[in-house]
């Protein structure tokens, strides 16, 4: 448990995917229980406001260092997968990372849940911003607490959407579309708005709006079936599906043709984040 016990700072572990990369290093550093130890006896009050443990608060950031030095390589960039909530290791994350990204399905409670991150966001800035001030009248030469605490809207991803065929061309059923539109007004009214109230930095750059940045559709068994073997969507179809969930000896082919397409919008999404995120820690 890094940096809980002042004694100890604990080991990180690191693993590689099942399926080499073609192209550069992936680590994967697991999750594991003690998250939720370590989650409460996090203080907003004690550690950020008073400015007195913001180091806690920026975990991801020192695991980060600390697996580069451990396998003597230096990331260009760092995704963290996150809960819909907003407690304190969601809060750490944001501290710390440049960019965040906000997936969304179509239900009512994606477009509750983007309002919330505009009218939250804004709050756990300004608590960041008092602690920071406090800690830096001390320790003014710090310049990592000094760099953190400014998350940018790097756009939202809409996921597990339906669609039908219609004269040969797939368009996304009904009520998913108004589920589409409603959380394109949230994002517009309710984050970007929002969030350009902050004063202490830029929130929103540029290339952000309500446009989503890449959309995955349902795939259904598929999710399912890359999970449990532990291999990406992208070589699914080089496998035999599992029997007990997919019923069936091979994929059917209108399966291989969502598979390649969906790749394709997985490409398009690093593409983003390659063009417009730069190198850093993002969420």
């Amino acid at each position: 448990m890094p940096y809980i016990q002042q004694n100890r700072i604990g080991n990180i572990y690191t693993v590689s995917p099942k399926k080499s990369t073609k192209n550069g290093n992936l680590h994967i550093v697991p999750g594991d229980f003690w998250l939720n130890s370590f989650s409460d006896i996090l203080n907003v009050g004690t550690d950020v406001i008073a400015g007195s443990g913001l180091y806690r608060f920026i975990l991801p950031n020192l695991i980060t260092e600390e697996s580069q030095g451990k396998n003597n390589i230096e990331y260009d960039y760092v995704l963290i997968d996150l809960p819909p909530s907003f407690n304190t290791l969601v809060r750490s994350s944001l501290y710390c990372s440049d960019y965040f990204l906000v997936p969304c399905t179509p239900d009512l409670f994606s477009s509750y849940c983007v309002g919330l991150i505009g009218e939250m966001l804004p709050l756990f800035i300004q608590d960041w911003e008092q602690g920071k001030a406090r800690y830096l009248h001390s320790n003014p030469t710090d310049a990592l607490i000094g760099s953190l605490g400014k998350p940018q809207f790097g756009g939202w991803i809409f996921n597990n959407f339906d669609t039908r065929r219609q004269n040969g061309k797939k368009k996304m059923v009904a009520a998913d579309a108004v589920h589409h539109e409603a959380i394109k007004v949230a994002v517009r009214d309710e984050l970007i708005a929002e969030l350009k109230k902050i004063t202490y930095y830029s929130p929103i750059p540029s290339f952000a709006d309500e446009e989503q940045v890449a959309g995955i559709e349902d795939i259904n068994v598929m999710a399912s079936d890359s999970l449990y073997q532990n291999i990406p969507l992208r070589y699914l179809s080089n496998v035999r599906p599992t029997g007990a969930l997919r019923g069936r000896g091979s994929w059917a082919q209108n399966q291989l043709d969502l598979m390649d397409e969906m790749s394709i919008e997985y490409d398009n999404l690093a593409k983003h984040i390659v063009t417009h995120f730069g190198n850093g820690l993002n969420l």
